[in-house]
């Protein structure tokens, strides 16, 4: 994928400039989960010097270098965030319990992991001056995309879009809910005190290495791609919640990692700002990506039986206190803008290599353990 800005005209290789100072020290927090899997790895081959930070970094146990520190340990470990400020140059934020079967299920823990958390690192890195890049959602966008005067539009832009999100007893919107409050309180700490940041509202990224498959590596409702290939996997129904006519708009998780380092690149351009990254071209339905995915894992193993659908309300797959949002679509006007950035892998060209990576992983376990009760969930 090369850079384009929003005119459509390539990038000249000068937009692109060389470095001129030592990489940065970079803390990652939530490295060991999907999206810091595949940002490790590529900042290391950006030669920075990265602490990566999880409970678990077994998702990294390929990954080998000596710029590399582990850590595994929780973020509210004594004295953690202290000392990781104290070193980092740049501190990304990744961690969150990012599942939408925990939303109403485990609300607490969800608030906790996305704010309570968190605030005391916005705090130090206020206080010291590190540079804060926070991945937060487009949950935080609500139901619909509404303007400031409550009126629909097409896509959810991040200065203009208005956030609306459902009753409090719906808790499927206490990660939305939690993940706002701490937008503001870094949008705040950031014009009030000196913080340098940049928010982040990734949309539906999706790749290898996604999930956890149940009865096998987790236990629980893994999201919907993971869920859609355990059922392709195990022979289940590939369960629709709702009908599956939601819709997503996804993107590459390379491609997403490509311009949070485009980010790093351009402090002057996105300190201060909030940032969608998302590919509105692939704005599909979640039964559409169950039927893209089904002929991916057909095409990898064509003797599989066909994929079956079912259709399940969100009540009886996800509990009470479960609500959704119809339609998520981006505006990326302003990362073409900012970081010369536009995605262009379409979902067909992703799923092969996720299929593969599912199916190397899984299959001889799957062999071996009993079989999975479960099947497929919502987005």
């Amino acid at each position: 994928m090369k850079p384009i800005p929003s005119d459509g005209a390539p990038v000249p290789a000068v937009l692109v400039m060389p470095r001129t100072a030592p990489a940065p020290r970079i803390a990652v927090l939530g490295a060991g989960g999907f999206i810091g899997s595949h940002l490790v790895p590529a900042l290391l081959g950006r030669g920075a010097a990265v602490d990566a930070v999880d409970v678990n970094l077994q998702r990294l146990a390929d990954v080998s270098h000596e710029r590399l520190r582990r850590i595994e340990a929780r973020i509210d470990a004594p004295g953690l965030l202290d000392e990781l400020t104290a070193r980092a140059d740049v501190v990304f934020s990744l961690t969150a319990l990012c599942n939408p079967a925990l939303y109403n299920t485990r609300p607490l823990e969800v608030i906790d992991a996305s704010y309570t958390d968190l605030v005391p690192l916005v705090k130090l890195c206020a206080a010291r001056g590190r540079w804060l890049v926070h991945l937060s959602t487009c949950e935080v966008y609500g139901k619909v995309a509404l303007d400031s005067g409550g009126r629909p539009t097409e896509h959810m832009h991040e200065d203009e879009t208005a956030m609306f999100l459902g009753p409090v007893h719906k808790e499927r919107w206490s990660y939305a809910a939690a993940k706002q409050l701490l937008e503001r309180v870094i949008w705040a700490h950031g014009h009030h005190a000196g913080l340098p940041f940049t928010l982040v509202r990734p949309f539906n990224v999706i790749g290898p290495r996604m999930d956890f498959l149940p009865g096998v590596d987790g236990e629980g409702i893994p999201r919907v791609l993971a869920s859609f290939i355990h059922a392709l996997m195990t022979g289940e129904d590939l369960a629709l919640v709702d009908g599956g006519g939601q819709r997503r708009s996804f993107l590459a998780v390379a491609e997403l990692v490509e311009a949070l380092c485009l980010v790093l690149d351009r402090p002057q351009h996105c300190r201060g700002e909030i940032l969608n990254l998302g590919n509105p071209r692939n704005d599909v339905t979640i039964r559409a990506l169950g039927e893209a995915i089904a002929a991916a894992y057909r095409a990898a193993r064509p003797a599989a039986p066909p994929a079956h659908f079912r259709e399940v309300t969100a009540a009886a797959f996800y509990g009470d206190g479960y609500d959704d949002s119809v339609v998520r679509v981006p505006s990326i006007e302003k990362a073409e803008r900012l970081l010369g950035w536009r995605p262009v892998e379409t979902l067909p060209e992703m799923l092969p290599a996720i299929v593969a990576d599912y199916v190397a992983r899984y299959e001889p376990l799957l062999a071996a353990a009993p079989r999975a009760v479960r099947g497929s969930g919502g987005a």
